[in-house]
């Protein structure tokens, strides 16, 4: 007797990928429905993703909708739930590797999107704290762009694919976000803490932001 194949949201990452949304929220990196993230299959014939507005403090496996591969990656026209709004960076991130496990994870950790609000490079920021160089390589910040936009997803697509040096963990996206990697979803959830640690650090410490530094005291004169 020939079983059925087991139906996409069986992958055996999507419980890992739940949880890790399920810890995003504890962490207030997003609010209600926000976030999404994609895993690929183990044979690379496509990727599951969270689908579009679903609650993500109790995101299940079942709420992960099949990308196969291709030029579009587009799931049937009556795909239900619907994939993220976001589909088409997943779509374009995961097709950077091609093979092997990955995850995309894309959150709004407060004090990192505070970090690039105030002129913050993250690579720069970051660059002192071998606690984060050591195991995480953070990219070059993306521009503020429309959320969901194509415009984003190529942005980001650039990001991690750099024309000098390996592929980043991690990039940051202006007024937005950030999107991580990583060989399973837990992988890319520590890219995010080891970040969004550091972040909170620099901002604790109170020191005069870049976006401030643009602007020049002005010059006090004393009446005659």
């Amino acid at each position: 007797m020939t079983l059925p194949a087991p139906a996409p949201h069986e992958h055996p990452t999507l419980a890992e990928a739940s949880a890790v949304m399920r810890k995003a929220y504890e962490q207030g990196w997003i609010s209600t429905r926000d976030g999404n993230i994609s895993v690929a299959m183990s044979d690379r014939r496509g990727f599951l993703v969270s689908a579009s507005g679903v609650v993500k403090h109790s995101l299940v496996p079942t709420q992960f909708v099949f990308v196969p591969n291709g030029e579009t990656g587009a799931p049937s026209a009556d795909a239900y739930p619907p994939p993220s709004g976001e589909l088409e960076l997943h779509r374009r991130i995961q097709a950077t590797v091609g093979s092997g496990p990955l995850t995309v994870l894309h959150l709004h950790p407060t004090h990192t999107v505070a970090a690039l609000y105030a002129g913050h490079r993250l690579a720069e920021l970051c660059a002192n704290f071998p606690e984060v160089t050591r195991y995480t390589r953070v990219g070059a910040d993306v521009p503020a762009l429309p959320a969901t936009s194509e415009e984003l997803a190529i942005a980001c697509e650039a990001a991690f694919r750099p024309a000098l040096g390996p592929m980043p963990h991690i990039v940051g996206l202006d007024r937005h976000g950030v999107v991580a990697v990583g060989r399973n979803p837990w992988e890319a959830f520590e890219h995010v803490e080891r970040l969004e640690h550091i972040c909170r650090i620099v901002l604790s410490a109170g020191l005069p932001s870049p976006r401030m530094s643009d602007f020049s005291p002005t010059t006090r004169t004393e009446p005659a």
